[in-house]
């Protein structure tokens, strides 16, 4: 049985989200130094203490950890570690997916021409 298991929901395609997948274990390697390997939708960790997959379909991303017993009490720092990365990857990933409305300009783009704007003022 998993230590720790959730599932988070997408709108992205499978590719995009198996990248996503892939930019948080890549930051879990970095940190606690896990190894990891792809079969087929399913990314597989491991190391010393810690087993795990993230399985990804067209709609979300399931985990499934499982911890040591000398691991188990960082339990709370995985899980927040783990779903604060994906979360915050999910966001710019779907930020950039979506298209812009008719009119809607850039926010860089805008602001800098707000700013030209005030400028452009007489006696500012």
């Amino acid at each position: 049985m998993a230590d720790i298991e959730f599932v988070k929901p997408h709108s992205l395609t499978v590719a995009k989200a198996r990248a996503l997948v892939q930019k948080t274990a890549d930051a879990l390697a970095a940190e606690y130094g896990l190894g990891s390997e792809w079969h087929g939708n399913t990314l597989h960790f491991h190391r010393s203490g810690v087993d795990g997959e993230m399985h990804v379909t067209e709609s979300e991303v399931r985990l499934h950890m499982t911890l040591g017993l000398l691991l188990k009490a960082f339990k709370g720092t995985f899980v927040d570690r783990i779903e604060r990365n994906f979360d915050r990857l999910l966001a710019e990933q779907e930020t950039r997916a979506q298209p812009k409305k008719a009119g809607q300009k850039d926010s860089a783009a805008a602001d800098g021409w707000k700013a030209k704007k005030r400028r452009d003022r007489p006696g500012t």
